[in-house]
């Protein structure tokens, strides 16, 4: 095996995570720093680019591994059972409407005419799967099998959801983007439980990534669609989704084991895993006596 394919086999995650950032930092800087001095033409291909950071890292790390071909496989499969991609539309639809109901509740104002028309969801579903839905490939089609082989689901999701979090923190600084004005401390914390609630969709569907795809762009669907229906402190909307999401995640964790957060054997993802990754003192197709296999019984 060549030098650089056994690096990258050994390292995937790591490797994976450096050129995410790498990939996406360098232009959300580059947009930083020209919206500083009150340029704006190349703002918006910028930020587009720097948002498909994971799936372009992915790519690159599973070439490098030699797994592509199968990889690529994974990432097309439509198989995954129904009730699955049930959960993967319906889920996502009831976070947002019920944190929206919470923060009603909880004394928030709301107005309908504030909703975004439904002519305007196909535009909003596009545009949330390009600057959403393709991010999976990476966080869930690489970096969530190689991670949770070695430490189990629970805590893949939540060391994934520190750096999904993280990786948006350029995002913060730019006036405009839906995580300005935010704090951070609960935005991520809302993103580690919904990375929680994204793995065991990943899981459950046998490591098929268009069900996290799907819930990824539909997330941001809703909460686009819905946002502006919303009167009153912003951070009190963020609370209630806090709320709804760790509420779910806890149910998940009693109903499921949380090494791996659904019924079924840890997918591979279309990855060879029984490389030992430097450091980890284990194979990786190895947790806690789990044996590994790519798909639902």
């Amino acid at each position: 095996m060549a030098p650089l394919r056994t690096f990258v086999r050994e390292h995937r995650f790591p490797t994976f995570v450096v050129l995410t950032f790498v990939l996406t930092w360098i232009p959300w800087g580059v947009v930083t720093v020209e919206l500083r001095a009150g340029r704006s033409d190349i703002v918006t291909p910028l930020v587009l680019l720097g948002g498909f950071g994971p799936f372009i890292a992915a790519v690159l790390t599973v070439a490098g591994s030699g797994d592509i071909r199968s990889w690529l496989g994974n990432l097309v499969d439509v198989g995954a059972p129904l009730r699955v991609w049930a959960a993967a539309v319906l889920v996502p639809v009831g976070l947002y409407v019920v944190a929206l109901a919470v923060s009603v509740l909880a004394g928030s104002g709301f107005d309908r005419a504030g909703l975004l028309p439904a002519a305007a969801l196909p535009a909003v579903a596009f545009a949330t799967f390009v600057r959403g839905g393709l991010e999976e490939p990476g966080w869930r089609g690489l970096g969530l099998p190689v991670l949770q082989q070695r430490i189990g689901a629970f805590r893949a999701s939540v060391v994934i959801g520190v750096i999904w979090a993280v990786w948006h923190v350029p995002l913060f600084l730019l006036p405009g983007s839906s995580q300005a004005g935010t704090p951070f401390a609960l935005y991520a914390a809302v993103v580690v439980g919904i990375s929680v609630i994204t793995t065991w969709l990943y899981n459950a569907a046998g490591g098929r990534v268009l069900v996290p795809v799907v819930f990824h762009t539909l997330s941001n669907a809703v909460s686009v669609t819905t946002a502006g229906g919303f009167v009153g402190d912003e951070v009190a909307s963020v609370l209630a989704l806090l709320v709804v999401v760790w509420a779910l995640v806890l149910v998940l964790v009693w109903r499921y084991d949380t090494t791996r957060l659904s019924s079924q054997p840890l997918p591979d993802g279309g990855l060879d895993l029984t490389t030992t990754e430097t450091g980890t003192g284990q194979t990786e197709d190895t947790v806690a006596g789990t044996s590994q296999t790519n798909r639902p019984e």
